[in-house]
């Protein structure tokens, strides 16, 4: 298919390169991995701020020498990149290291073309660069003559027919060193007015024999050459090629996913309201209304096969996917019953429960979204009863009225009393991010059929009142003590764990170990990845791949309050960059315009761009205009794996590279490869974004594979399957008929996705009352898993667990503590 590119400039540490013309990509130190270096400057700048200010300002005969006088110049060195491959230092695991003064670069310049080649013939790249109004600058890579140990190379010439005589379009592969490999497509046209050696150039480090190189000629012809030595140039003719050559087939055959969207019947498109936060808080990092649609599974009418429902909108009311004995999905709308004054809901969680115990999954959709104005009865929560034959009765009295705007709703037996009390995740005040917002537990009092469920946060878990902007949580025994604790993951916080006291619940996590690690904490799952017998966790976060970097040293603020006392919050997020002295000092993110329109007094600090550009953040505000000022902080923006170390206590690992390109959003925990340890299959990005930032869309979908130590291998997206290109947000599993194993992600504007297992697996049906499992493993090894209602962001799965030849036996118990045991 074609091929799939995600933009990760943020994360790789060269996003900003001034004005940037010519990339030129090569091995330029011999180690194998692929470096880059920009050609950069401009001898005018004609987008400067302050020279449009001052030509609009400028008299009508004002001649073009003068207004070119006012336009800046910029004279600024080239940029050096060094690719760091699987060494890089950065937390990420992937990235470049600028090297500009190390590699000789640091003049100067209005630099354009370049090109690079081993002008010496000594085994490494040399580089030219072309200069307006200068000379050009001619480069020696010394690489190769003032190290002790010379790092090898090979390179490749190609001749081609009469009609190609270059062989332009012919991909070389060279295969070394247990399977390591490189790609170079022969096309000498590389970068802005530049065309390079017609030579392939491999770095190899110290590589002393090449396996194989491999070359697929622009008419299909193959030709393999075996056992190459390194330092030399060979020479590959089409005259050579043939049609014999046998390549391994595509890893494809074996992914774990396959695409069934369509074969299903299953054709629902979302379509959210098109509200425009910003209009409301001109400086959020991101928009609150776009953060749906929810998905919920289970067997809603009672034929033994898992349904969908997808949460609605402004625009849309939630909808059902019914399963058929034919496999396919039939869709179904949920009547909207909230009278004729109030606008549909967004449906910020959607949870199918047995609230009466009568046998049949009842429906509670949480309201949540931005785009209503606050404390209005538009983020009321509804609740549905089930007649056991999937068709639903809006019950207005069983609920306490909430006009809270939430973010999720989990279910668990906290009293241990057979029924299921519900955790509900407060996420923001409309207008007033980042302001705190409370969380609430309400207790299931149903007796005799009458549905009842009580706010009884103030007397069990107080600590919850303005918690903070929640946006996921979490039933689970993170002790292991038999009793059910919460954790609570969101934005501008540490993940809080609650640990149930003999039903009251106290926040301890300033014994958790991780209690200093805020972040922009989206969503969080769990599951035993360490085969050691408890709990661990996983927990999506903004990532690395974005402006907002934040560390300890130096981490992302936002102040909120009413700055230019106009009856509007107004905030400020602010930054770690270098000033003039490469020393870092806090700034405000948002540039002169975008915060002058949000307090135009602004404008009579600062009258010029270049003035506020060079203002730290405690030159525009006064200590007595900060003094009352709601302040946040976030150090901590790496989506992690929360290692359980037993008595209440963590630590945080950060995810591999390919799971920091983007925000993390729902996560399904399962053993895809059935080797008996967890992996995670996880959907993510946010187009919401503010303009200046750019939408964080790198993210296709992903899947780790776990190694049962709590290490996780990223999958491609040819070896998983699974492809989820928009903005990606819940994420759940449900069973087929014969036993299929399905997994349905939802997209904001986007169409649902459905994805099935290639390989069967056998599924065992979990009861309501089931609150742990533990897995005996083959190798000796157990593994806990807890038994989730309401599961990662967004979401919530179809209650089953699976079993392979890995697995010994399964042991369940449930909240009574009553155990049955499965061969």
């Amino acid at each position: 298919g074609d091929p799939v590119f995600s933009e990760i400039s943020f994360m790789a540490g060269m996003a900003e390169t001034d004005w940037s013309w010519n990339p030129s990509i090569a091995d330029f130190d011999n180690d194998s991995y692929r470096d880059i270096i920009i050609t950069n400057g401009y001898p005018r700048d004609v987008t400067d701020h302050d020279f449009a200010a001052f030509r609009q300002n400028s008299k009508p005969n004002t001649n073009k020498k003068d207004l070119i006088d006012h336009m800046p110049i910029i004279q600024i060195p080239n940029y050096a990149f060094r690719n760091n491959g699987s060494n890089s230092g950065n937390q990420s695991g992937l990235g470049f290291s600028k090297v500009t003064e190390a590699w000789g670069l640091e003049q100067p310049s209005f630099s354009n073309g370049a090109v690079y080649a081993d002008l010496d013939n000594d085994g490494d790249l040399d580089y030219v660069i072309n200069n307006i109004n200068e000379k050009a600058f001619l480069y020696e890579n010394t690489t190769n003559s003032i190290q002790k140990i010379n790092k090898n190379f090979l390179t490749i010439a190609f001749k081609g027919d009469a009609q190609n005589k270059d062989g332009i379009g012919a991909i070389a592969t060279i295969y070394y060193d247990h399977n390591k490999m490189q790609v170079y497509e022969n096309s000498p046209y590389r970068g802005y007015l530049s065309t390079v050696d017609k030579k392939a150039f491999f770095g190899l480090d110290t590589i002393k024999i090449i396996d194989s190189v491999l070359i697929l000629w622009g008419n299909g012809k193959k030709q393999l050459l075996n056992n190459i030595t390194p330092n030399q140039t060979i020479t590959v003719d089409i005259q050579k090629a043939n049609n014999s050559i046998t390549i391994p087939a595509s890893i494809a055959v074996n992914n774990l996913f396959t695409d069934i969207t369509h074969s299903v019947g299953v054709q629902y498109l979302n379509r959210d309201l098109d509200f425009n936060d910003f209009n409301e808080q001109i400086l959020l990092p991101h928009k609150l209304s776009e953060y749906g649609p929810a998905i919920a599974s289970g067997d809603i009418d009672g034929n033994g096969l898992d349904d969908l429902i997808v949460g609605g909108s402004g625009d849309s009311q939630a909808s059902f996917l019914m399963q058929q004995k034919n496999g396919q999905f039939i869709p179904k709308l949920l009547p909207f019953n909230m009278g004729s004054d109030a606008r549909r809901p967004e449906n910020s969680g959607i949870l199918l429960f047995d609230a009466d115990k009568d046998g049949d999954l009842d429906l509670y959709l949480a309201s949540g979204s931005s785009q209503y104005l606050a404390n209005t009865k538009n983020y009321q929560d509804q609740f549905y009863t089930n007649d056991g034959k999937g068709n639903f009765t809006f019950n207005e009295t069983a609920f306490p009225k909430n006009y809270t705007s939430k973010s999720c709703v989990k279910a668990a037996d906290i009293d241990k009393d057979g029924d299921l009390d519900l955790f509900i995740g407060g996420r923001v005040i409309p207008g007033k991010y980042p302001m705190p917002v409370s969380s609430f537990i309400y207790r299931n009092d149903t007796k005799n059929g009458r549905l009842q469920f009580t706010d009884i946060t103030q007397s069990i878990a107080p600590e919850l009142s303005n918690i903070g902007l929640t946006c996921d949580a979490l039933w689970s025994d993170f002790n292991n003590d038999g009793a059910v604790d919460l954790i609570i993951a969101g934005e501008w916080m540490p993940i809080q764990f609650f640990k149930n006291m003999g039903g009251k619940f106290k926040n301890t996590n300033a014994l958790s170990g991780i209690s200093s690690e805020s972040g922009w904490w989206n969503s969080i799952t769990g599951g035993d990845f360490d085969n050691d017998g408890d709990i661990d966790y996983m927990a999506g976060n903004l990532g690395m791949n974005s402006f907002y970097r934040a560390s300890n040293s130096f981490p992302v603020s936002i102040y909120a309050k009413d700055f230019d006392k106009n009856n509007r919050l107004d905030i400020i997020t602010t930054v770690f960059l270098p000033d003039e002295n490469g020393k870092r000092k806090e700034y405000p993110a948002q540039n002169r315009d975008e915060q002058t329109e949000q307090i135009p007094s602004l404008k009579k600090r600062f009258l010029t761009y270049k003035e506020f550009g060079k203002a730290r953040f405690e030159d525009i505000f006064t200590k007595e205009e900060l003094k009352d000022a709601y302040k946040l902080q976030a150090n901590n923006f790496a989506s992690s794996y929360i290692e359980n170390l037993g008595d209440g206590k963590f630590k945080l690992h950060a995810l591999p590279a390919l799971a920091q390109i983007a925000p993390l959003y729902a996560m399904v925990v399962d053993d895809f490869n059935q080797d008996g340890n967890l992996d995670a299959a996880i959907n993510g990005n946010d187009f919401g974004t503010e303009v200046g930032n750019g939408r964080y869309d790198a993210l296709n979908g992903l899947v780790l594979l776990g190694d049962g130590k709590g290490n996780f291998s990223p999958q491609s997206i040819l070896a998983s399957g699974l492809y989820i290109p928009g903005n990606g947000k819940a994420l759940v599993k449900c069973r087929s008929l014969n036993d299929n194993y399905y997994m349905a992600a939802s997209q904001n504007n986007a169409p649902l996705k459905i994805f099935k297992r290639k390989i069967k697996q056998r599924m065992i049906a979990l009861q309501p009352e089931d609150q742990y499992i533990i897995y005996t493993l083959q190798n000796g090894q157990q593994r806990k898993e807890e038994y989730y209602i309401g599961n990662s962001y967004f979401s919530q799965s179809a209650p089953f667990i699976i079993t392979n030849s890995s697995i010994k036996q399964i042991e369940i118990t449930n909240y009574k503590g009553i155990k049955r045991i499965i061969p």
